[in-house]
C-alpha cells in the first residue's frame, strides 16, 4: 500500500469517526410513543395540572367555543380564528385533590350559528400519576370495597387486562344499586376511563354491584362489590 493509499484510508476511518460521534451527539432522550389509537389508557391520562390543548381551523369557521365538562366543575371559553392554542389548567395546586373525567368539546361555528365542525377528547385527572394512590398489598385490605371517603369516581377500564379480551374494540360497564337503581353505560372503545358521579346524585348510599364485560369476547363479565356509607358520625349500639 503506497503512502496515498494509507492517507486515503486514515482520512476515510477519521471522516466515519467524525460522523460517528456527530450522530451520537445528535440522539435525543427516549419518549413513550402510544401507537394505540382505540386501546390505550396513557394518552387520555393527565400527568399535569397545565394541559395544552392545539388545533386547526376548518377553512370557513368565524368563532369557537370550547366546553369542558367534568364530574366536580366546567368551563367555556370562545375564540377567534386567531387563536389555536388554549392552557387548560385541569386543577389547582401540584397534585389534583379529586379524581375526574372530562368531557372536552371544541366545536366551531360559521356567523356565530352554523356549526361546521367539531374536535372531542376525553381526558382523565387521576391520584396515580402524582404518586398519590393508595395500595393494598394483602388479601383481608378491602379499604378499596368502601366508597365511604370518597366523591365521586373514576373507573379505569382495559380489555388488555387479559388476553382473552385484548381483541376487543367496544365494552359494557354496568352499575346496579341493590334494590335501586341500574346504570347500563355502553362504552365506545375497549379501554378507558368512566366517571361515576356520586356526590348530589341519585345514587344515595347502600351496596353498589359493578359488572364489566366486553362484547364479542367469551370471557364472563368482571364483578365487584361497593359500599358507600352515610357520611358523618356513625353509633351502633350493641
Amino acid at each position: 500500500m503506497n503512502m496515498n493509499t494509507k492517507r486515503a484510508v486514515a482520512v476515510m476511518a477519521a471522516s466515519v469517526t467524525l460522523l460517528c460521534v456527530g450522530m451520537s451527539s445528535a440522539t435525543s432522550a427516549s419518549i413513550q410513543v402510544d401507537t394505540a389509537a382505540y386501546n390505550n389508557r396513557h394518552w387520555m391520562t393527565v400527568f399535569t395540572n397545565e394541559v395544552p390543548l392545539t388545533w386547526n381551523w376548518p377553512t370557513n369557521a368565524t368563532s369557537a367555543t370550547l366546553a369542558i365538562v367534568g364530574m366536580n366543575s366546567s368551563l367555556t371559553t370562545d375564540f377567534a380564528p386567531a387563536t389555536s392554542n388554549y392552557l387548560w389548567e385541569a386543577f389547582t395546586g401540584d397534585t389534583p385533590a379529586k379524581e375526574d373525567v372530562c368531557d372536552l368539546t371544541l366545536t366551531f361555528y360559521k356567523e356565530s350559528s352554523t356549526v361546521v365542525g367539531s374536535l372531542t377528547s376525553r381526558l382523565a385527572i387521576v391520584q396515580a400519576p402524582f404518586g398519590l394512590s393508595p395500595v393494598d398489598t394483602g388479601a383481608s385490605d378491602e379499604t378499596w370495597t368502601s366508597l365511604t371517603l370518597m366523591g365521586n369516581v373514576v373507573l379505569p377500564y382495559d380489555g388488555r387486562w387479559t388476553a382473552a379480551t385484548e381483541a376487543a374494540t367496544v365494552s359494557q360497564l354496568v352499575i346496579a344499586k341493590e334494590d335501586g337503581m341500574t346504570q347500563t353505560n355502553n362504552l365506545a372503545d375497549a379501554s378507558g376511563y368512566l366517571g361515576w358521579k356520586l356526590e348530589s346524585s341519585a345514587w344515595g348510599n347502600g351496596t353498589f354491584n359493578l359488572a364489566l364485560t366486553f362484547p364479542g369476547t367469551v370471557m364472563d363479565a368482571w364483578t365487584a362489590t361497593l359500599v358507600r356509607l352515610p357520611t358523618g358520625t356513625i353509633i351502633i349500639i350493641m
